[in-house]
């Protein structure tokens, strides 16, 4: 490399705008799904030699390494996958691209690409679709599911045009969020659980229990760590994590197991074997909304939002 002191941001975008190829970001790609530059070269079309000097060319441009060799192949550094995922956000973007081309050429309207974490897809989408269909029989969509990392990615980079998840932390220029339903902890159970059939609980009473506990991030688990920092004991963690709505009530049904899930996840989960517990909890978390480019807030998309948000509002 040229020089091992870091590059300033501005500075690397600015090169990166001048010097960056597609064919760079589709060796990248291919090389993180393979971790071999044989089988990277095959699948962009080009020689061994010319994936090695692409390769040299990129990693001399940011200055640091995407790859490290080892005997069995290539490994990726840190820096390897940042950019690997950018660059699938970016290729799958231009897919996306095409296509709207090839319909506007045909024309044909091009589908709106909508993105959702799991809770919304069942709380906010899925009761909202057959109307929507019915009102608006022409109207094309391309429904993905992922994190709310990666629809954020997405929705930045241009591969979607509408992400539906939980209110970001932080506002960004440019950008609008539409709250559509609140949300809130609850904590379930199995339906054997000594607590399952009384009326009032307190934490305190779930101190010999054990949590299913999501992880720290989780908006869940930041509520419940709020509940619990206000009783003299903490939760016992259960063995397994599982967010899973379909494998919740088989841990469940194991004695003294309970689990916080945002209220949202009851729609998703099978309430032959489970109970919400009584508990006395003012635990909200971040409402389920859609978030999209101001920008873009016009013609097709136009429609959906506001169809969105009506029907949220109907359903209260």
């Amino acid at each position: 490399m040229a020089s091992t002191l870091p590059t300033p941001p501005a500075v690397l975008h600015e090169r990166l705008l001048a010097r960056l190829r597609l064919r760079h970001l589709r060796l990248v790609d291919a090389l993180a799904a393979h971790s071999n530059l044989r089988r990277a070269a095959e699948a962009v079309h080009i020689s061994q030699p010319a994936a090695t000097q692409l390769l040299r060319e990129l990693e001399d441009l940011l200055g640091q390494p995407l790859f490290e060799r080892h005997a069995r192949g290539m490994r990726i550094t840190e820096a390897g996958r940042l950019l690997a995922r950018d660059a699938r956000i970016a290729i799958d973007a231009l897919r996306g691209t095409t296509e709207a081309l090839g319909m506007l050429g045909a024309q044909e309207p091009p589908p709106l690409r909508v993105g959702a974490i799991v809770a919304a897809l069942a709380s906010v989408l899925r009761p909202a679709l057959p109307g929507l269909r019915a009102q608006f029989p022409r109207l094309r969509l391309a429904i993905d599911e992922g994190s709310i990392d990666q629809l954020t990615a997405a929705l930045h980079g241009g591969a979607l045009d509408l992400v539906l998840l939980r209110r970001p932390a932080q506002a960004t220029p440019g950008y609008a969020f539409r709250p559509l339903r609140s949300d809130r902890m609850v904590v379930i159970a199995g339906r054997t659980h000594p607590a399952a059939g009384r009326k009032r609980l307190r934490l305190r009473d779930l101190a010999d229990s054990l949590w299913i506990l999501p992880p720290a991030h989780y908006a869940v688990r930041q509520a419940l760590d709020a509940a619990w920092a206000r009783e003299p004991a903490a939760p016992r963690a259960h063995a397994v994590q599982v967010l899973a709505p379909a494998l919740l009530p088989v841990v469940l049904a194991e004695p003294g197991v309970v689990a916080p899930v945002p209220q949202t996840v009851l729609d998703r989960i099978d309430r032959a074997d489970v109970v919400e517990l009584a508990l006395d909890l003012h635990a909200p978390i971040e409402p389920l909304g859609m978030l999209y480019r101001t920008v873009d807030a016009h013609g097709a998309l136009a429609q959906l939002i506001d169809y969105l948000a009506a029907a949220a509002a109907a359903r209260g």
